[in-house]
C-alpha cells in the first residue's frame, strides 16, 4: 500500500503542475473567482480518480498529455461539485479537504462562480486538439462527461439525496443514488481510457464493471467514516447523514452488514480486471486503498 500511496502523491503533484498551466491568474478583478477556483482544486484530496485515468490510460497505451487533459477535466468537474455541495443551500459545511469551504474563505456569491467557472473549463479543455487528434473522440469525451455530471449522473443522484433527506429511500433507492451521485464520475474516469484507446468491447465492459464495483464500496465507506471516522483525518464535518436523516446505506443496513457488502463488491471489481494480468495491480491495489481508507 506504501506504493499505492506514493503513486497517489505523484499523481496530486503532476496534476496539480497540470492544473497551474490551464488555470493561470489573469491581471484584471476577474483574478478573484480564479483565485477561489486555484483554492479549492489545488493540493487537495486524494486525486483518486485523475490517478485512475492516468493507469488505465497507461496500461491501455493511451499518450500521457491526452490522459492528463481529460484527468484535469474530470478533476475540475469533481471540485465544482464539491464547492457546491458545501454551500448553505446544500449541505452548509465549513471545512473541505482540512480547511475552509470555499464559501468560507471566499464568499458565497464567489464560491458559486469558481464551481460554475471549473465545470465551464472542463469541457473547454475536453475540445482541445491536444487532448486528442481525433474531433470524434473528443466529442464522445464531451458528451459522456455531460452524462455523467448532468441529471443523468452526479446531478440526478444529489437531487435523490437531498429528497432523501426528507423521505426515507429503499435500498434500491439508495443504490441508484450512489451510482449517479458517486459511481458516473468514477465510472468516467475508469472508462475514457478506453475511449482514448478505442476499446469499445470487452475491454471496456470489465472496466465498466470495476468502476461500479468501487464506486459503491467507495460511497458506503464515505456512510462508514461519517459514522467512525475522526474529522481532522478526514478534512471533513462528520456525523452530518445522521444529523440530516438522509438515507444512506448504513441507515439501512447498518453497519455490520454495509462492511461485509464492501468485502463482496471488492471481490467483483478484482475479478472484473483479471483481464489484465500483472498490469492490474495498480487497480488492485486501489480496491484495497478504498477498503481500508481512513479519509
Amino acid at each position: 500500500m506504501t506504493n499505492l500511496k506514493t503513486k497517489l502523491e505523484e499523481t496530486r503533484t503532476l496534476i496539480d503542475g497540470h492544473l497551474d498551466s490551464l488555470l493561470p491568474l489573469p491581471i484584471g478583478k476577474e483574478k478573484r473567482v480564479c483565485e477561489a477556483m486555484r483554492y479549492s482544486i489545488l493540493g487537495g484530496g486524494k486525486a483518486l480518480r485523475p490517478f485512475l485515468v492516468l493507469i488505465i490510460s497507461d496500461i491501455l497505451g493511451v499518450k500521457q498529455q491526452n490522459a492528463l487533459n481529460v484527468a484535469c477535466a474530470l478533476e475540475m468537474v469533481h471540485t465544482y461539485s464539491l464547492i457546491h455541495d458545501d454551500l448553505p443551500a446544500m449541505d452548509n459545511d465549513t471545512m473541505r479537504r482540512g480547511k475552509p469551504t470555499n464559501h468560507i474563505q471566499f464568499d458565497e456569491a464567489t464560491a458559486i462562480l469558481a464551481g460554475d467557472a471549473l465545470l465551464t473549463k472542463a469541457f473547454e479543455i475536453l475540445s482541445m486538439h491536444q487532448t486528442h487528434s481525433d474531433a470524434t473522440i473528443r466529442c464522445k469525451l464531451i458528451s459522456y462527461l455531460a452524462k455523467a455530471a448532468g441529471t443523468s449522473g452526479m446531478i440526478g443522484g444529489q437531487m435523490m439525496d437531498l429528497i432523501g433527506e426528507k423521505t426515507p429511500l429503499a435500498l434500491d433507492e439508495i443504490e441508484r443514488m450512489q451510482a449517479l451521485k458517486t459511481g458516473a464520475l468514477l465510472k468516467y474516469a475508469c472508462t475514457t481510457p478506453a475511449i482514448m484507446a478505442q476499446e469499445n468491447g470487452a475491454i471496456f465492459k470489465a472496466l465498466e464493471t470495476y468502476a461500479n464495483a468501487i464506486g459503491l464500496m467507495f460511497q458506503i465507506t464515505d456512510d462508514i467514516l461519517d459514522i467512525e471516522g475522526d474529522s481532522l483525518v478526514v478534512g471533513k464535518t462528520l456525523g452530518k447523514d445522521a444529523i440530516a436523516r438522509k438515507s444512506t446505506f448504513v441507515s439501512v443496513l447498518g453497519l455490520d452488514t454495509a462492511k461485509e457488502n464492501i468485502k463482496i463488491l471488492a471481490h467483483k471489481a478484482e475479478n472484473a480486471i483479471a483481464c489484465f494480468g500483472e498490469k492490474s495491480e495498480p487497480l488492485k491495489q486501489t480496491i484495497h486503498f478504498i477498503l481500508t481508507r481512513n479519509k
